[in-house]
């Protein structure tokens, strides 16, 4: 048997434009988890003795914090967001499974809460919420590991 580390799964922002776009690794995050959020149906048959409960969607989010670091563009976009205190701000996240390169695509609004935490590093957190469907596909990240490209799977 053999797990996943997290590094296993690794994100990319979208630093360019939705025409060109340019998927940054996002690097110096020390939490980075998701919430699936889901809201459910539940009810009780009269003739039966259990609850049922179905998923009805999802209010994913995923929780932030990220040490500055200078000269970073995917820092650089969120950092801006936070301290011009900019509203109506989403970006485009890449979430890359690297063990068989299975890649989701999705636009999320950023949610500041804080900016200066830690007493190393300044420290920005937040959270980003899903702001639209998600896309699935394949990815392929440079040698470098810095960057990635991003194919929407033809719906097979």
């Amino acid at each position: 048997m053999e797990i996943y580390n997290r590094a296993d799964i690794v994100t990319f922002m979208n630093t360019g434009t939705s025409q060109a776009p340019v998927f940054t690794r996002m690097q110096g995050f020390t939490d980075e988890g998701t919430s699936m959020n889901s809201t459910t149906y539940s009810r009780r048959y009269v003739d039966e003795r259990a609850e049922r409960e179905d998923v009805t969607g999802y209010g994913t989010s995923i929780a932030y914090t990220l040490d500055r670091i200078k000269d970073n563009p995917v820092h650089e976009k969120i950092c801006k967001i936070h301290e011009e205190e900019l509203v109506g701000q989403s970006v485009e996240i890449l979430s890359v499974n690297t063990v068989d390169n299975s890649a989701k695509l999705r636009t999320y609004s950023v949610i500041p809460d804080a900016m200066g935490d830690g007493t190393d590093a300044y420290q920005y957190s937040g959270n980003f919420k899903a702001s639209g469907p998600m896309t699935l596909g394949t990815a392929t990240i440079s040698s470098n590991g810095l960057t990635a490209t991003f194919e929407e799977d033809d719906g097979e």
